[in-house]
């Protein structure tokens, strides 16, 4: 007859825990994403319409460096080796556009807050990204996942992800709109 022993099932439960907790970590669309920040130098609506012309050419160049990666570690490696390339490409966006102010690009850890994209929910929390900082950068910022290509599929496709016509609704108001409604007939 095999004996319990506590210890030995706690330690057992806790080995369990861990593997758990490993493999959703491991498949958590979160873990090894890279997000892309850009900031505009003002809310004025040139600074705000310019910040979305650099995205599109950030996310143009880093679509070419990133066709043919599957890790995140590497796409963060190959970011971090094109931020100046990331800046010039801004950097030529501004000139067209007749804008001064100077532009930087940096790939570090920062806070973002929840943000949904497509099915996939990014908690609020520390991501690695590039961010890319627009004259001032007291404007309005944008964001998306550069790594997988969340953001990188949307502007292929001629869209952002963000004019789709999403749609927001309180379940409450539809329930009294419909008990309303069905009170009329």
């Amino acid at each position: 007859m095999i004996k319990f022993h506590p210890i030995m099932a706690g330690l057992i439960l806790i080995g369990l825990l861990l593997g758990l907790h490993q493999y959703q970590i491991s498949h958590n669309p979160c873990y090894g994403v890279l997000r892309l920040h850009v900031i505009a130098n003002s809310d004025n609506l040139s600074d705000q319409a310019v910040k979305m012309k650099v995205r599109d050419a950030v996310i143009s160049l880093m679509n070419s460096e990133f066709a043919y990666v599957d890790d995140g570690a590497e796409a963060r490696r190959i970011a971090g080796e094109n931020l100046e390339e990331i800046e010039k490409a801004a950097e030529r966006i501004l000139a067209v556009y007749g804008c001064d102010y100077p532009v930087r690009a940096t790939l570090g850890p920062y806070t973002f807050p929840t943000r949904f994209y497509g099915k996939e929910i990014f908690p609020a929390g520390e991501y690695t990204a590039v961010r890319v900082v627009l004259g001032e950068g007291q404007g309005k910022n944008w964001w998306c996942v550069l790594f997988p290509p969340l953001c990188l599929e949307d502007l292929e496709k001629g869209k952002s992800m963000y004019s789709q016509g999403a749609e927001i609704r309180f379940k409450l108001l539809d329930v009294i709109k419909g008990y309303s409604l069905a009170g009329k007939s």
